[in-house]
């Protein structure tokens, strides 16, 4: 939104600028405060002041109104010796307010992030295939059309699931509890666990002795690190070898999807 940082308070409009704390103080008293404060609408800051001090300052009315604005102005001694211009910034949301334009502030502003979900970095970690991701995101959300959705929505189409035939197809058996799904993650899951079981043991022993023989400490997030490469870079000539026999997956695409 809109801001105004009040300088000399002559260009800023008393009730419509967005220059005290609580916003445009028009949208805080309705159109009756111009009329009851006897300050006219179109008013400027600097209009309000009386010798120094807020017109209102004085007042011992009760009316609410008046009291809602006085209660709601700032100290006005900044302003009646301020020889600086009144500014106008950019403040979009929680931000600080600037002087320059920010679509992505803006834009974040506009479409608040939700609370975070558990499924958040199995979807979209760093180096992810947006294809892949899209489909997982849709699956973690439990909007994919499987066929238990598909009758939900009153289509006539078969209730069993379309790769093993013997079950109902709901998303649950789809990807883990069908015979066909189970031999395509046992293909490649059991490995990968090995590999990573063995990558851990080796890369822990090596920390332990350097740090022994070497006086060498590295934090746990570089071990896993160093985990993550090792493995990765045994399966990327097991992956090459699967490609001869099948095309639709690999172990490397198993590892990034599952565990990157």
């Amino acid at each position: 939104m809109l801001v105004c940082e009040v300088g000399s308070g002559i260009t800023a409009r008393f009730w419509h600028d967005n220059w005290t704390s609580l916003g445009p103080l028009i949208e805080l008293t309705g159109p009756r405060g111009p009329g009851t404060t006897g300050l006219h609408e179109d008013a400027v800051v600097a209009e309000a002041l009386r010798d120094g001090e807020w017109w209102l300052s004085r007042s011992r009315s009760r009316n609410r109104l008046i009291s809602m604005v006085r209660e709601s102005l700032p100290d006005a001694a900044g302003i009646v010796a301020s020889e600086v211009d009144d500014m106008y910034l950019w403040k979009p949301g929680n931000s600080v307010a600037s002087s320059s334009f920010s679509a992505a502030d803006t834009w974040e502003a506009l479409h608040p992030a939700g609370e975070p979900v558990f499924w958040h970095r199995q979807v979209w970690f760093q180096g992810r295939i947006p294809k892949h991701a899209f489909i997982t995101w849709v699956l973690a959300r439990n909007r994919l059309g499987t066929r238990d959705r598909l009758r939900a929505w009153g289509l006539q189409v078969p209730a069993t699931c379309v790769l093993c035939n013997t079950t109902d197809e709901t998303m649950q058996h789809l990807f883990f509890d069908c015979t066909y799904s189970s031999e395509v993650w046992n293909e490649f899951v059991k490995l990968i666990v090995k590999l990573v079981y063995q990558a851990a043991v080796y890369t822990i022993w090596k920390e332990r002795n350097a740090r022994i023989h070497n006086n060498s400490f590295r934090q746990a997030t570089v071990v896993i690190r160093e985990i993550k490469q090792a493995v990765q870079a045994r399966l990327d000539p097991l992956s090459r070898a699967h490609r001869s026999r099948r095309t639709d997956i690999t172990l490397l695409g198993t590892w990034m999807s599952r565990f990157g």
